[in-house]
């Protein structure tokens, strides 16, 4: 096999971009300026540019003139750790607006090795497709043989029809919740990995694209220092070899009493979980009794991704090893209190692909609709409750499939509570904008609340770890909002370089040396920094063109609600929210009413020229 050349000087990059009209399946390779990618660098950033130059405004994430984009950076396929992440980028379908959200894996590594740094589709397929990536060669093919399967089902199949090993190609595949189109269907990376915040999924189904299967290659990442490269990996590794996941985060939080694990749709801290129970959900005794192989992504050494299997009884089963959120969604937000239903529930969600936060507070707010009446067995098709994991698995069938209730289930926890109206929209949780929030009681979490509301994305755009201890917690609501301020971009610029959060922790000045080495280039922490802060800015902007607007920054009713028990009873974040919003413009650069960016905002971002597109 004739080994792949590089197109570009510039070390990190395979040189090129690789843009398919699905329309007439017309495949076009893009190259750019070296000035334009050391401004986007890739990944987010680089996908966020796309967007705002070529995707409307005012369509529907189902409108063939949106954009499906999958990102790779300077830092893929290198010896950073969890390297083999790809960022996703596209109109989203719950809010409407930018959403940017990751998956972990192997693809990214073998897009690179297969030739490429990023993928755009745009229009859509005639007929179900997939694609097929390998040293240069694109083919698009029909999809008959894998439509239905789940994402599990789709990589083994596609794994079986090119003779490959499991880690001979990566696959990128939807479920069947995404060939409905489900606005909160999310885009799956082999087996688990999930870029699905904000219907990634619901996009790409839409398109008519199954799955995109990419091969290792025969090509190796270049870059400009491999030696310094690599011992700044070694550095990485040694600041978190200690990160073993957050599989035993439920209890823990559970043991620490804190008030942040959410728990039955956030009505109550009452989980009603037995001191037996809560022994099975730690970390030790997990892995001891399921965990049966590891399978890490490009690049990692951290003991995070394996896989588990529960061998026999009602919830058999063989799954990615469950995350802190999925644990959560599928035991407190539900109250079921048997971890092998959790670990059942979490593996169904993958594989029907769907996205795990608005399953569980979707799942849960259907459950208290049935346990307090104002939602009936006749309305939903069948009667549920809180701890029915029967319950929740149907509630998952039927959305998939847009079967029933489920056909408005698929439309999100938002639309579907709004078209209910009364007890219903008031027990909803999600952020104005239409997103739901991660997998935490964010009432005990100010900041995670907060920069929820305020995310462009349709997810969390920062993170607790990068904050000072004074915005962490109910407390301090005004150093909350400057803290997450101060912080974005961090995650922006982690996701455009592109590796994994539990790798590299949103360090800049690491990040910065890491993309120096890889690039040739000498780019310094702050000029990092503002290309995270750029996606930031241009994100804003697209979504306050989209109608998304300063009334769009903020909590529903049930999402911003006082805590009526538990550690923190009666504490509420609402009488500060209109001073943390000010607080939190201003130190954005924003005008402090409307959110709006300021010309001297973009122009020191150097995107000034957007200013005029309000």
């Amino acid at each position: 096999m004739d080994k792949v050349s590089f197109m570009a000087d510039i070390g990190g990059y395979a040189g090129k971009t690789l843009r398919i009209n699905l329309n007439d399946g017309k495949v076009t390779e893009e190259v750019y300026e070296e000035a334009f990618l050391r401004k986007y660098l890739g990944g987010t950033a680089l996908g966020v540019k796309f967007l705002y130059d070529e995707v409307p405004r005012d369509i529907e994430y189902d409108d063939p003139r949106n954009m499906y984009f999958i990102g790779t950076g300077p830092l893929s396929g290198t010896s950073i750790g969890g390297s083999g992440t790809i960022s996703v980028v596209t109109k989203g379908a719950l809010t409407g607006g930018a959403t940017s959200c990751q998956a972990n894996g192997l693809f990214a590594a073998y897009l690179k090795f297969s030739g490429y740094d990023n993928i755009i589709l745009t229009g859509q397929a005639p007929e179900w497709s997939y694609i097929s990536i390998k040293d240069g060669k694109v083919d698009i093919r029909d999809a008959s043989e894998i439509m239905g399967l789940d994402t599990y089902e789709t990589t083994d199949k596609l794994l079986e029809l090119y003779g490959v090993k499991n880690r001979g190609a990566s696959v990128l595949s939807i479920g069947p919740a995404g060939e409905t189109k489900s606005r909160w269907a999310g885009t799956f990376v082999d087996h688990g990995h999930s870029a699905s915040h904000n219907g990634t999924g619901g996009v790409l189904g839409s398109k008519k694209i199954k799955a995109i299967i990419t091969f290792r290659g025969s090509a190796k990442q270049e870059v400009n220092d491999r030696t310094a490269l690599q011992k700044i990996s070694q550095e990485i590794f040694e600041d978190v070899e200690y990160f073993r996941g957050t599989i035993g985060g439920v209890a823990n939080m559970w043991k620490g009493q804190s008030g942040g694990l959410p728990v039955k749709n956030y009505k109550t801290f009452d989980w009603g979980v037995s001191d037996e129970e809560i022994k099975d959900f730690v970390e030790p005794t997990l892995r001891d009794n399921y965990q049966i192989a590891r399978v890490p992504c490009w690049g990692c050494r951290l003991l995070h991704a394996t896989m588990f299997e529960v061998k026999e009884g009602k919830y058999k089963c063989m799954v990615d090893e469950p995350e802190y959120e999925q644990m959560a969604a599928w035991g407190p937000v539900v109250g079921i209190t048997d971890v092998e239903a959790t670990m059942m529930l979490s593996g169904l969600t993958d594989r029907l692909g769907f996205d795990n936060n608005e399953a569980g507070w979707l799942v849960g707010w259907v459950m208290e609709g049935m346990e307090d009446g104002w939602l009936t067995e006749e309305q939903v098709g069948f009667k549920t409750g809180w701890g029915d994991a029967e319950g929740a698995e149907r509630i998952l069938r039927i959305t998939a499939g847009r079967e029933g209730f489920g056909d408005l289930l698929a439309e999100g926890v938002k639309k579907a509570s709004e078209k209910l109206g009364g007890k219903a929209a008031e027990a909803a949780i999600y952020t104005m904008k239409g997103n739901s929030p991660r997998g935490h009681d964010h009432r005990n979490r100010w900041a995670e609340m907060f920069d929820t509301c305020v995310s462009g994305t349709g997810t969390i755009e920062t993170h607790m770890s990068a904050m000072n201890p004074d915005a962490q917690g109910p407390a301090h609501p005004i150093n909350v909002s400057s803290e997450v301020a101060r912080t974005k971009g961090l995650m922006q610029l982690e996701d455009s370089a592109l590796t994994c959060r539990f790798n590299t922790r949103m360090n800049h000045e690491r990040l910065a040396a890491a993309i120096s080495a890889a690039t040739g280039w000498d780019m310094d922490p702050d000029e990092a920094w503002d290309i995270g802060r750029r996606a930031v800015n241009l994100m804003r902007m697209y979504n306050l063109q989209t109608g998304l607007s300063a009334e769009h920054d903020k909590p529903s009713f049930r999402y911003g609600s006082t805590p009526i028990d538990g550690p923190t009873e009666g504490i509420s974040i609402q009488p500060h929210w209109d001073e943390m919003l000010r607080n939190y413009y201003e130190k954005m650069g924003w005008d402090p009413e409307a959110g709006v960016p300021t010309k001297e905002t973009l122009e020191g971002l150097g995107i000034g020229p957007v200013f005029e597109d309000l």
